[in-house]
């Protein structure tokens, strides 16, 4: 691709990569997709996606994108392992799996043991990683601890190298650079997992659905998309560091 439309590279592989999901949604019968797409970790699929993500942590230290100091570059790269490594993590539920390790009389490996936390006279149950679990009184205080040290290592570290980062790459979106528009790709991918994750949810509580047996093509189109956008993160992520070292070695005299 010529150097004026460079930039272009990430949207133009994003859109298609959406496409090729919709397309094998299109083909496969939903119960069969779901299975190949999302099997708690270990689906043919999932399993596909971690070599992806640990490629993340070579590309980040071989083809370094970062500039600055040399005590900047290994902070930021850190970082990036860190959570990269942290994304792992969750593809497998490993996160799930040490939580039933060191509490098996409140967590059952997939989320909360029903009836065991009731605020309000309710059943707290789902998955424990959230807000209401870690405000909880009769929740353990060492296992409050653990879901927000992984918050903390995942969601906090990425969130903290994203704002320091910030200025820099808003500026090279204007400026179309390469780089910054395949970042705002890894960006859209992660909005996309969001939706598809959440979105069955919203609409069940908003017209009082249930669920009911069996697997709808919604609902595989959902799964489809999730799992497609985490591997999109993952490849987004090390397209974005390839272009920086190329932009890198450009400017170099």
């Amino acid at each position: 691709m010529a150097s004026k439309y460079r930039w272009l590279s990430g949207p133009v592989l994003w859109v298609g990569c959406v496409i090729a999901l919709v397309a094998v949604w299109a083909i496969m019968e939903p119960a069969a997709l779901v299975a190949a797409f999302d099997n708690n970790g270990r689906s043919p699929f999932e399993l596909a996606t971690l070599p992806v993500y640990l490629a993340i942590v070579p590309a980040v230290w071989l083809f370094d994108p970062f500039g600055g100091s040399r005590t900047r570059r290994t902070i930021l790269k850190l970082a990036v392992t860190l959570v990269a490594l942290m994304a792992v993590v969750k593809e497998l539920d490993l996160h799930y799996h040490v939580l039933e390790w060191l509490y098996p009389s409140f967590v059952d490996g997939e989320g909360l043991r029903p009836g065991l936390y009731k605020p309000n006279g309710m059943p707290l149950t789902g998955t424990p990683f959230k807000m209401r679990v870690i405000t909880n009184a009769a929740v353990p205080f060492g296992m409050k601890a653990v879901i927000v040290g992984y918050f903390a290592l995942f969601f906090g570290v990425f969130a903290a190298g994203f704002a320091y980062l910030f200025p820099k790459w808003l500026l090279g979106v204007f400026r179309l650079e390469a780089p910054a528009w395949a970042f705002g790709c890894f960006g859209a991918s992660g909005v996309m997992v969001q939706v598809a994750d959440r979105l069955p949810a919203w609409l069940g509580h908003s017209m009082g659905l249930t669920k009911g047996e069996g697997v709808t093509a919604a609902q595989s189109l959902m799964t489809c998309l999730e799992e497609g956008g985490e591997m999109m993160i993952a490849i987004f992520a090390v397209l974005t560091i390839l272009l920086a070292h190329h932009d890198r070695l450009r400017q170099t005299p």
